[in-house]
């Protein structure tokens, strides 16, 4: 990953808590690996080394040094503090504003940390230069750039301020943060839902208020775009050249037809589907065909992908509101949700377009975005309205676990690392249920990443990344 400075549209971002001297331990297990990736530049002398480490000794090492770790946090050396504490890392660089090392030292309202702790303060000139070693990268002692050789990500939208949280699951660390009103959008564009190659080279988000869908590189650079009407959920086809987008929830009564979008060229095609508010949307394996569901009708319709024919099925019962699909990885069963009854529904896709209903089965209310583990035996799905994440056991076609934690507050998005041994799960926090480890003054409502240990099915780490994360997305579990 390409490290871009401030005048580019991203910043490099490496959040989340530090706890203050003397503070309360989470209950959160940390069971992951604070790793991370260098590489090296030739931009002249250390200033980490030269003038950042002694501010650190000096103020920070009685309570974040030696066998003295609050947190886990260590400031004894550059690679220490990327490391971060057992909740996240410290710094944002190029981006000293919103970094937590620098909000405490002049945002947290309890006092300026470490001086509400009666330790010496920082004044400000440190605190100045500071800011400025992160604005110009945090740059190590050999000028190294955190996380950026790293190339399995995580991406979470923060709906609520227009800008992309890029996870790196070897760190479970946000370590990049892509801004779009860098780029010219607005910070109430509404970044909602993210689908990625499976190759990791492109991912791609949907931009509600601005009615069109990005295409990102790698390295997080804009390349292309396409204009769609209130975007939202999106599918990416495996077996060719196509990405399929839905509408948003938030319209109420947007266009009966979805998007193909040619990813090479971002040209876009809309196909009727003629059913209201077409929301749910997935593809089959092989890419023969797509998957439409309507929040309006209890409605399924499988388009032909060649044809644009499309066969309607009829869902039983009261208006479900079908939120998303999921395909198990050998393309055979899709489930879906419904956010008003609390039904999962299970259908053999095998035989496309029919769809033959195997099992509705009772779920905590409100079944949000689908996940499946790489060998299909599990399927993991947030329950937005009871504040849980619940994991079905596939083979029974019922419920292995509901999990409960700290974090967990309007749970929305969902995906899983490649290697599928962590689950992080983005949670609008819009009612205010989970409460900021700090309070700085602005962040009450921060919405958060919660990760789960798909072995032990236990939270192991929270993130908090900003205002109503909703949409998650990586590459293809393998």
């Amino acid at each position: 990953m390409k490290p871009l400075t401030r005048n580019g549209a991203i910043v490099l971002v490496l959040t989340l808590s530090i706890l203050p001297a003397c503070a309360q331990s989470s209950s959160v297990t940390n069971s992951t690996t604070n790793s991370i990736t260098i590489s090296t530049t030739n931009s002249g002398q250390s200033v980490y080394s030269d003038v950042i480490q002694p501010i650190f000794t000096a103020k920070c090492s009685f309570c974040h040094g030696g066998s003295s770790l609050d947190a886990g946090l260590s400031l004894e050396s550059w690679g220490q503090v990327m490391a971060g504490s057992s909740r996240g890392a410290a710094v944002i660089a190029f981006d000293a504003e919103n970094s937590l090392l620098v909000e405490l030292a002049t945002k947290y309202q309890a006092g300026s940390h470490p001086e509400e702790l009666s330790s010496a303060s920082l004044i400000d000139a440190e605190i100045q230069q500071i800011k400025d070693w992160i604005n110009s990268g945090a740059p190590g002692p050999a000028e190294q750039i955190p996380f950026a050789d790293s190339n399995d990500f995580i991406y979470v939208t923060n709906q609520g301020e227009g800008t992309v949280n890029v996870i790196d699951t070897g760190s479970n660390t946000v370590v990049r943060r892509v801004d779009l009103t860098a780029l010219g959008f607005a910070v109430m564009s509404k970044p909602h839902h993210i689908a990625v190659e499976e190759d990791g080279s492109y991912w791609y988000v949907s931009m509600i208020a601005e009615n069109r869908v990005l295409k990102f590189s790698r390295d997080n650079e804009l390349v292309g775009q396409a204009e769609f009407q209130v975007p939202g959920l999106m599918a990416l086809d495996p077996a060719s050249d196509l990405l399929f987008v839905g509408r948003s929830m938030a319209a109420v009564n947007p266009p009966q037809s979805i998007g193909f979008i040619e990813r090479s060229s971002m040209d876009i095609e809309e196909v009727e589907v003629f059913h209201p508010r077409p929301h749910a949307i997935a593809v089959s394996s092989t890419g023969d065909y797509v998957f439409s569901g309507s929040l309006g009708e209890n409605r399924i319709i499988a388009v032909n992908v060649e044809s644009r024919d499309g066969t309607r099925h009829s869902v039983e019962g009261p208006i479900h509101t079908l939120v998303q699909f999921g395909v198990t990885p050998d393309g055979q069963t899709m489930i879906v949700g419904g956010q008003l009854t609390g039904k999962l529904f299970f259908y053999d896709i095998s035989n496309a377009p029919e769809l033959t209903l195997l099992k509705t089965i009772d779920v905590n209310a409100a079944p949000w975005h689908p996940v499946f583990s790489p060998d299909g035996k599990f399927a993991y799905l947030a329950n937005k309205m009871a504040n849980t994440v619940t994991v079905i056991d596939m083979e029974s076609q019922s419920i292995a676990k509901v999990i409960e934690g700290e974090g967990l507050s309007q749970p929305h998005g969902a995906a899983l690392s490649a290697s599928g041994k962590f689950l992080y799960v983005s949670n609008n926090n819009l009612n205010g249920h989970y409460t900021p480890h700090f309070d700085l003054g602005d962040n009450e409502l921060a919405g958060t990443v919660v990760i789960i240990d798909t072995h032990s099915m236990e939270i192991v780490k929270v993130l908090e990344v900003g205002a109503y994360p909703s949409g998650a997305g990586s590459r293809r579990a393998q």
